[in-house]
């Protein structure tokens, strides 16, 4: 009887375990990717003579091959119920070094641990309902009627609740964490973390959406907020106190008439007072205003596309308020619309258009279109030979930041930021840090630039994609306002890309 109850308890147990791996084996299990190669040369990035004897970008490393690895593994269990997992590697630029943490592992030997967490969510529906809820690490992007937000587009920790009235109107609403510096040393004050509370309410008639939305941020003095990415208050201070900021927007998009698409976005913002320090406060006291500090501004931005057989002709423009002396000197306060993290993508060289990978394929006239107003014209997707297609664009770009806030700066008691730092985009980081260590090009009234963009994609396979991209940006700032130290110089952009999807 012992030996037949023992044998009966192995059986039951083989049948649980048997039973386990069924219920398990019902996730089903989805893997997607995107995995990028470039290859790019950029000379006179600096838009400096590669012989002026202030400019820091004259031996520049003008050629850079990088990759980047993206993996999404979905584990469904239903349509109600799923889980994210997204890895990144990369962007690796190969040749350099370094054992462990981001961009790793491109030396000899490859040895590094680079393996990034970029999306880790939970996706679920509450029963018996139409509200959605994604909480965890994720993508978070603002609408805009461009191909990325300019005030927020970036991963982040949050809470997504989405309801789904009817197919006319979708009421969403997120609070996000971006940063909270002093977790663990027992400071629980609320001046050390940054919160993001926002609504975005979708409507969507016949031939038209209009997205409008609404954020609120409370940004506390010591998260880190300031020290990492806003375009309009810099970095290298640190910040005294909390401060709130708010924005108000909207997108729409309209195809009513087509093949002929309207699409457009305005968007004001505001960043309340506090007390910063560091560089800027030099910057600040040059105008007497007692190292405080605000900002508000306003952006709006339109685009005109037509779907013809042999292309898509289409003209875009924008416009941002920028700084004023007066307001500068009076009260303390900048006109450049604060903004989170956001890309801005109308070009593929000045901008972050570019199709493949790499630092130096975008962003070469900042992260932010921010203080500026421009204009451009292209013909996209023109195609003569079966799987190859190509981009001709041109634009103008001109600052709308007061000429006096650069010159009053250089000749006042903070004259020391700008002249030990004469190079452009090293001296304007003073006032204009830009998301991930990137710099924003600060063009005043005066100043002005050109790009042009002629792009090349050639499809090998359905799921493979080779990129050709050449550009050109001649920018010309006026002497009188920033010295002679400029020897303006055209810079330019030779990219080819290889694009796995699956």
């Amino acid at each position: 009887m012992k030996r037949i109850t023992t044998l009966l308890l192995a059986a039951m147990f083989t049948f649980g375990c048997v039973t386990s791996v069924h219920a398990q084996s019902s996730v089903d299990v989805k893997v997607k990717g995107r995995w990028d190669f470039a290859f790019t040369s950029v000379f006179n990035s600096g838009f400096n003579k590669n012989g002026d004897r202030n400019s820091t970008h004259r031996n520049d490393d003008n050629f850079d091959a990088t990759q980047r690895i993206r993996t999404q593994i979905n584990f469904i269990m239903s349509e109600n119920l799923q889980a994210v997992l997204h890895f990144e590697i990369g962007g690796i630029h190969w040749g350099r070094g370094g054992s462990v943490g981001k961009n790793s592992g491109g030396a000899l030997g490859a040895d590094g641990v680079n393996v990034e967490t970029k999306h880790a969510y939970l996706d679920w529906m509450v029963p018996n309902s139409a509200l959605k809820i994604r909480m965890g690490i994720q993508g978070l992007a603002l609408p805009s009627s461009n191909l990325d937000s300019l005030l927020l587009d970036d991963d982040v920790a949050a809470i997504v609740a989405s309801y789904k009235f009817n197919d006319m109107f979708t009421l969403t609403g997120f609070w996000a964490r971006p940063f909270n510096a002093n977790l663990n040393d027992g400071n629980r004050s609320l001046d050390d973390e940054t919160d993001l509370f926002g609504l975005v309410a979708p409507i969507s008639l016949d031939g038209a959406t209009i997205t409008p939305y609404v954020m609120y941020g409370h940004v506390g003095a010591t998260s880190g907020f300031y020290g990492d990415f806003s375009v309009n208050v810099p970095a290298g201070r640190n910040n005294t106190s909390s401060a709130p900021a708010w924005w108000v927007g909207t997108a729409f998009e309209v195809d009513l008439w087509d093949p002929l698409t309207i699409t457009g976005e305005f968007l004001y913002g505001s960043l309340g007072r506090n007390d910063v320090g560091g560089d800027f406060a030099d910057v600040a006291a040059a105008f007497g205003n007692n190292d405080e500090m605000s900002a508000r501004g306003w952006y709006v931005s339109a685009t005109i596309d037509y779907k013809a057989d042999w292309g898509i002709p289409g003209i875009f423009a924008w416009y941002s308020s920028g700084d004023k002396a007066s307001d500068v000197r009076d009260r303390g306060r900048l006109g450049r619309m604060p903004t989170i993290h956001g890309d801005q993508g109308f070009t593929s060289f000045g901008m972050d258009g570019a199709f493949g990978d790499g630092p130096a394929t975008g962003y070469l006239m900042g992260e932010s279109v921010i203080g500026t107003w421009g204009i451009g014209i292209q013909i996209a997707d023109v195609s003569f030979i079966e799987n190859l297609s190509h981009t001709l664009r041109f634009t103008y770009y001109n600052g709308t930041n007061d000429h006096k806030v650069v010159r009053n700066g250089r000749g006042g008691s903070g004259s020391a930021i700008w002249n030990d730092a004469p190079d452009f985009n090293e001296g304007m980081a003073v006032i204009g840090a830009g998301a991930d260590g990137q710099t924003v090009n600060y063009l005043t009234t005066k100043d002005h630039a050109f790009e042009i963009n002629f792009d090349h994609k050639y499809k090998i396979y359905d799921n493979l994609t080779a990129v050709l991209e050449l550009g050109a940006i001649k920018i010309d700032r006026d002497d009188n306002t920033w010295g002679r130290d400029f020897q303006d110089e055209a810079a330019y952009k030779v990219a080819v890309a290889f694009e796995y999807r699956f």
